[in-house]
C-alpha cells in the first residue's frame, strides 16, 4: 500500500551530490514520523522556511570567538555549506544576513512588541524569523519524458534556495552555472516547475546582492517577522519529524 503526502517536496542541500535513497524513514509512533539522512535536507510545505526551521551542525566549525553572536554561528555554518568555490553564494549569506538585521532595526513596529514583552527578549531575536537561504539546495524540476521513478536526476542544483510562501526562489551564479547554456538549462527547467530563478552577477558586488535580497523581501513582506509573535530559537534535534 502507497500513501501519498501532499504539499510536502523535500530538498537536499549542502552537497553536490547525493541519492534519493540516502533519506529514509527512520523510525515512527503515534506522535509522528522521523527522517534522517547523512547529509542535510528538509521538507517545506506551502508556508515559508524561517531560519530557525534548519537543522544546523557545527562538526568541522572552528570554535566560537569572543564575541560571537548566535548568527554568527549560524551565518559560519551556512558558509561552511556552500561549495568551496563558490564566493559569491558566501558574500551572497553574509549580505543577506546584514541586511535582514538593518531592516529589523529600522523596524518601529517591531521594538515596540519586544518592549511589550517586558524584556523577555530583544529585536535581534526575530531574525531567525527571517526566509531561510539554502545553500547548494537540490530542487524538484524534472526533465519533461516518460513517467518514471523520481530519481536525484530529477533535481536541479542551484547555488541558493528559498521557500517563500509556498514558492521557490532560486538564486545561480557562475559556480552553480558555469556556463551560459548551464545556466539557460537550469532556468528552463526550474521556471516550468514556477520556481523564479535570480541570476547573481558577481561583478556587481554588495549592491548586486542587495537588490536579490530587496527581491526577497519582496516576496516575504517587510514584516515577516510577524509570523512568529515570539521569536523562536535556531537550535533543534538533527532529525526532522513530521
Amino acid at each position: 500500500m502507497d500513501l501519498r503526502v501532499n504539499d510536502l517536496q523535500c530538498v537536499p542541500y549542502g552537497m553536490d551530490h547525493w541519492h534519493i535513497n540516502d533519506i529514509r524513514l527512520a523510525s515512527f509512533s503515534g506522535r509522528g514520523l522521523v527522517f534522517s539522512a547523512v547529509n542535510p535536507f528538509v521538507f517545506v510545505g506551502p508556508e515559508t522556511l524561517r531560519l530557525h526551521q534548519l537543522r544546523y551542525h557545527f562538526a568541522g566549525l572552528a570554535g566560537a570567538n569572543s564575541g560571537e553572536k548566535t548568527s554568527d554561528l549560524i551565518l559560519r555554518s551556512l558558509h561552511a555549506l556552500c561549495s568551496p568555490w563558490d564566493g559569491p553564494s558566501r558574500l551572497f549569506l553574509t549580505v543577506y544576513f546584514q541586511e535582514i538585521e538593518q531592516r529589523l532595526a529600522q523596524d518601529q513596529a517591531l521594538h515596540e512588541a519586544a518592549r511589550r514583552l517586558s524584556g523577555l527578549y530583544h529585536w535581534q531575536d526575530w531574525l531567525f524569523s527571517a526566509p531561510a537561504a539554502l545553500p547548494r539546495a537540490h530542487l524538484f524540476a524534472p526533465d519533461f519524458g516518460p513517467a518514471k521513478p523520481v530519481s536525484e536526476n530529477d533535481f536541479v542544483q542551484v547555488a541558493m534556495a528559498l521557500r517563500i510562501k509556498g514558492r521557490f526562489i532560486a538564486v545561480l551564479t557562475e559556480a552553480s552555472a558555469p556556463t551560459p547554456k548551464a545556466a539557460r538549462q537550469k532556468r528552463s527547467r526550474l521556471e516550468a516547475q514556477d520556481i523564479e530563478v535570480l541570476q547573481l552577477d558577481s561583478t556587481g558586488g554588495t549592491a548586486a546582492i542587495i537588490r536579490l535580497v530587496d527581491r526577497i523581501v519582496e516576496a516575504e513582506g517587510s514584516s515577516f517577522w510577524q509570523a512568529d509573535p515570539i521569536p523562536q530559537g535556531p537550535f533543534a534535534p538533527n532529525t526532522l519529524s513530521i
